[in-house]
């Protein structure tokens, strides 16, 4: 098996210009080997700034691995908006490095929901568009989302064609949405083409909307990666931790934090 890369998402230092800037340039010099953000903010930095965000990835030396998209139907009938949308985000990221993109879907409501079939029609005409360009396209769940319980990701997952769309695993919010991450990681393991490693405070209230630094909660670390090497996993594994942590600590610490347990655990199991 090749070497895990090890990527860090913008997330954690905030949305604004220059928390990007300030993101990609902590991301580079911690030594992460890849930056991951929104469609929509590589698209504001095409529109606001000289050079786009390919001028701030070139300065530090670190390319954009994943960007990652929200879509917005309900109803997979008017899922053409998100299909294009998505297909403009990807493209304006073309030639920044990118090799995934990662698909969320919208937030849930409390009926229950009856569309995953047609869901997963919706994510495999965007599959369809980005392996035109040569991309891989997966299904990140997410809390407070229409894919956030464990029988939602079968839903989902059983929906799509493989050859198309794969699954995005977010280990923090699979715990936090109820279901243990390493059986669930386990059960598709096949699928999985790209990862979000967040450690969950088993429930605890932290700065991070329940979350912790990689190593600090409750998810077996060791499990997750061995379970992947297992399975020659060559995709990103980009940490992620939501929201600006409380000072005295700030993005790059939290983030810092990180990458020491992984280079502890993963040792020249992983490419530094």
């Amino acid at each position: 098996m090749s070497k895990f890369r090890i990527g860090h998402t913008g997330i954690t230092w905030g949305g604004s210009n220059e928390k990007v800037k300030q993101a990609v340039k902590d991301t580079a010099e911690l030594g992460y080997l890849s930056f991951e953000t929104f469609g929509s903010v590589v698209e504001q930095f095409a529109q606001e700034e000289p050079g786009g965000l390919k001028a701030v990835l070139d300065q530090y030396g670190i390319p954009l691995s994943a960007i990652y998209c929200p879509t917005a139907f309900v109803d997979p009938a008017d899922g053409a908006a998100d299909v294009k949308q998505v297909v403009r985000w990807a493209d304006v990221s073309l030639d920044l490095g990118i090799s995934s993109v990662v698909l969320q879907a919208t937030r849930r409501s409390d009926e229950p929901y009856p569309h995953f079939e047609g869901m997963g029609e919706v994510f495999n005409k965007i599959g369809r568009r980005m392996k035109e360009r040569g991309l891989v396209t997966s299904i990140h769940p997410h809390t407070g989302t229409l894919i956030e319980t464990g029988e939602e990701i079968d839903a989902v997952l059983n929906a799509i064609d493989p050859d198309l769309v794969g699954f995005a695993p977010d280990t923090g919010q699979i715990a936090k949405g109820g279901t243990d991450p390493v059986a669930k990681l386990r059960q598709y393991v096949g699928l999985i083409r790209h990862v979000h490693l967040k450690d969950y405070a088993g429930g605890q209230k932290t700065a991070h909307a329940g979350y912790a630094p990689i190593g600090s909660g409750v998810i077996d670390m060791a499990s997750i990666f061995q379970l992947l090497e297992d399975a020659d996993f060559d995709g990103w594994v980009n940490v992620e931790l939501d929201g600006p942590p409380a000072l005295p600590l700030t993005s790059r610490d939290v983030a810092a934090m990180s990458l020491g347990y992984l280079k502890g655990l993963l040792g020249d199991r992983a490419a530094w």
